[in-house]
C-alpha cells in the first residue's frame, strides 16, 4: 500500500497499515562484548572441573584378583595417551591385577609422552605385555620404542613394527642437532631392546634408516617373542614365559580379563591434539571473535570464539610448532578482514586465502603426517574463511555503512495530510499519528492536502507539499 492510498483511507475513516521504517540495530556495547569474553572463560574453567572430577574413573569397570588389565592404545602417542597409560597402569598396581597387556596401534607421536608411558612401564612391579593388534595396526616411530621397552613383545598377522626415525618427532636428520637427536634414539633404542633380550641391531636400524619388519619377520628376527591374532590366543602362548628384566613368570592362561578406556577428560583432549582438529578450532576461535566485533550482539561469536582459542592454544603449545606458521595464518586473517575496509578488488583476499595455506603448511614442525594438517582441511578451511569474509561480515559492513533511521528522524520523506491549515503552523497526520507542522517561510497550505515531512525539530515537522 502506497503513502498516498494509506492517507485516502484515513481521509474516508479507514485504519491504515502502519508502515515500520527500517532500522538496523547492531547493538553490542564494549561492556557487552567483555560480558561475552568473560562467559567463555567461566564456560572455559566449568569444562575443567566437570573433566578434572572424571579424570580417576576407568573408561569400564575394572574388577582386579590377579587377572588380567587390558589398556588399548590406538592414535598418536601425546601427552593424554601417556596419562591415560599412566592411569591404566596405577589403577591394575592399586587393584591387584597381576598382568597389563597395552594392545597397541599407532602411527607415533611425541617424544616426551613416549618416554613417559616407557618410564612408568619400567617403574611398574608388574609385567607390561605390548601387543600389536589387531590385523592392520602398526607399531611405527614411538610405537616401536614402546614394543623395546616391554616385557613381552608380541603382534598380529598383518601388523607391522618399525619406521622409528626421529624425523617423526622433529627432528631434522641434516642438522647437527638432528644427528645428536638421531644417535640419541639410537642409543635409547638398544638399550631398550638389550634390556629386554632382544635383536638390539635391529633397532638401531629402525632409528638410523626406517627399516620396518612384518609380524612373521620380527618373530624371526627376535625382535618380538610372540605372535598372536587373538587375545586368547595371547594368554595362552605367553603362559608360563619368565621375562628378562623382571624376571616375573606369567600365568595367564584362563586369567580374567578387564579393559581400561580412556575417560572423558582424557578422550576430549586426546581428539583436540589432533592436528587437524587444533587448527579448525584455531581458525573458528579467530573468525568467531572477529565477527563478534564486527557484529556484536548477544555475545555468543566471543563465547564460543574465547573457548576455540583457548583449547587451540592449549593443543599448539602441546604440539611441535612453528611459530612462522602462526605469523602467516594471523596475517592472513588480518588481510581478510582488511578486504571489508579497503577493498582491493581480490587482491587482499587472494592474499589472505593464500597466507592461510601457507601458514598451516609451516604450523606444524614435523615431517609426519599425523602430526600435520591434511591438504583437504588446510584448503577448505581457507575458503570457509574467504566466504565468511565475503558472504557475512561483508554484508554486515555495507549494512552498518547505510544511514541509521530510528526514531522521529525515521519521519522524513514520509507523506501525509494536513487536518488544519498550516500558516505557518498547523498540524498533520502522518505515520499514524497527528503531529505539529510548520509550512515553508512565506507559504500557506490548505487543509486536507498532502505535504511531505523534510525536517524533524524537536515534536515539530518541516513540511511542504507533496510532489505528484
Amino acid at each position: 500500500m502506497s503513502r498516498r492510498q494509506a492517507n485516502r483511507e484515513i481521509k474516508n475513516g479507514a485504519s491504515p497499515r502502519r508502515r515500520e521504517s527500517r532500522k538496523y540495530q547492531f547493538g553490542g556495547s564494549p561492556r557487552r562484548q567483555l560480558i561475552g569474553i568473560l562467559t567463555g572463560v567461566a564456560a572455559i574453567l566449568l569444562a575443567i572441573i566437570i573433566f578434572g572430577s572424571s579424570s580417576g574413573k576407568s573408561g569400564m569397570a575394572a574388577g582386579g584378583g590377579g587377572g588380567v588389565r587390558v589398556i588399548p592404545v590406538a592414535g598418536v602417542i601425546d601427552p593424554q595417551m601417556a596419562d591415560y597409560v599412566t592411569r591404566g597402569i596405577d589403577e591394575a598396581e592399586h587393584d591387584g591385577t597381576a598382568t597389563v597387556v597395552i594392545r597397541l596401534d599407532t602411527p607415533g607421536g611425541l617424544d616426551q609422552s613416549m618416554r613417559d608411558i616407557i618410564k612408568k612401564m619400567a617403574g611398574t612391579p608388574l609385567p607390561v605385555i605390548v601387543w600389536t593388534a589387531p590385523a592392520g595396526a602398526r607399531a611405527a616411530s614411538a610405537g616401536t620404542f614402546i614394543t623395546m621397552a616391554s616385557d613381552v613383545a608380541a603382534m598380529a598377522s598383518g601388523t607391522n613394527l618399525g619406521a622409528a626415525h626421529p624425523v617423526a618427532i622433529g627432528a631434522d636428520p641434516s642438522t647437527e642437532e638432528g644427528i645428536k637427536v638421531t644417535n640419541d634414539a639410537a642409543a635409547y633404542i638398544r638399550s631398550l631392546a638389550e634390556t629386554n633380550g632382544r635383536n638390539a641391531n635391529w633397532a638401531e636400524l629402525a632409528v638410523r634408516q626406517s627399516v620396518s619388519l612384518t609380524a612373521d619377520e620380527a618373530l624371526s628376527s627376535e625382535v618380538i617373542e610372540f605372535e598372536a591374532d587373538s587375545l586368547d590366543s595371547l594368554l595362552t602362548r605367553i603362559d608360563g614365559y619368565t621375562t628378562k628384566a623382571k624376571n616375573i613368570t606369567l600365568n595367564t592362561k584362563g586369567a580374567t580379563v578387564n579393559e581400561t578406556g580412556m575417560n572423558l577428560k582424557e578422550s576430549f583432549l586426546h581428539l583436540i591434539m589432533n592436528p587437524n582438529v587444533a587448527y579448525l578450532l584455531f581458525i573458528y576461535g579467530l573468525i568467531a571473535l572477529i565477527y563478534e566485533f564486527v557484529h556484536p550482539g548477544i555475545g555468543l561469536g566471543g563465547v564460543s570464539g574465547t573457548i576455540s582459542l583457548v583449547l587451540s592454544l592449549y593443543a599448539l603449545y602441546m604440539l611441535p610448532i612453528n611459530f612462522t606458521g602462526i605469523v602467516l595464518i594471523i596475517v592472513g586473517m588480518v588481510m581478510l578482514a582488511m578486504e571489508l575496509y579497503l577493498p582491493s578488488h581480490g587482491a587482499l583476499s587472494v592474499g589472505g586465502v593464500g597466507s592461510l595455506i601457507l601458514g598451516s603448511f609451516f604450523l606444524f614442525d614435523s615431517s609426519a603426517p599425523f602430526l600435520r594438517v591434511s591438504w583437504p582441511v588446510n584448503v577448505a578451511l581457507a575458503l570457509l574463511a574467504l566466504a565468511f569474509f565475503v558472504l557475512i561480515a561483508g554484508k554486515i559492513m555495507k549494512a552498518r555503512r547505510l544511514p541509521v533511521r530510528s526514531g522521529q528522524q525515521a519521519m522524513i520523506g514520509e507523506v501525509g495530510y494536513t487536518r488544519s491549515q498550516l500558516d505557518p503552523l498547523g498540524q498533520i497526520f502522518v505515520h499514524g499519528e497527528i503531529w505539529s507542522a510548520e509550512a515553508p517561510e512565506g507559504e500557506t497550505i490548505e487543509k486536507g492536502v498532502e505535504v511531505e515531512v523534510v525536517d524533524v525539530r524537536g515534536l515539530m515537522l518541516k513540511v511542504r507539499k507533496a510532489t505528484n
